[in-house]
């Protein structure tokens, strides 16, 4: 299990809109710390789909088809990140 960590003060979205061959968009992110095994947790961003509301302040866990295998047989994230709230789970 990939243990992910919402803190209170990271409950926000960060959007920053751009513009390319004329199309206008808009990237949606929010940051999380990830347990990846180490003595402290590594702060990460990840992306939020349109429309998706800022995951709440608590631990999550990383869902499986957050993960895929993409080019050259490398681990990548998919554009549908996803994460399951863990329950009773102590910091």
């Amino acid at each position: 299990m990939i243990k992910i960590e919402i803190k209170p003060s990271q409950v926000t979205v960060d959007e920053r809109p751009g513009e390319k061959d004329g199309r206008k968009w808009v990237t949606r992110e929010q940051s999380g710390y990830i347990y990846l095994g180490g003595d402290y947790p590594e702060l990460f961003v990840f992306r939020l789909a349109d429309g998706q509301p800022p995951y709440e302040a608590g631990f999550y866990e990383l869902v499986e088809s957050s993960i895929e295998v993409g080019q050259y047989k490398r681990l990548m994230f998919s554009r549908s990140f996803a994460l399951r709230p863990i329950q009773n789970i102590k910091a």
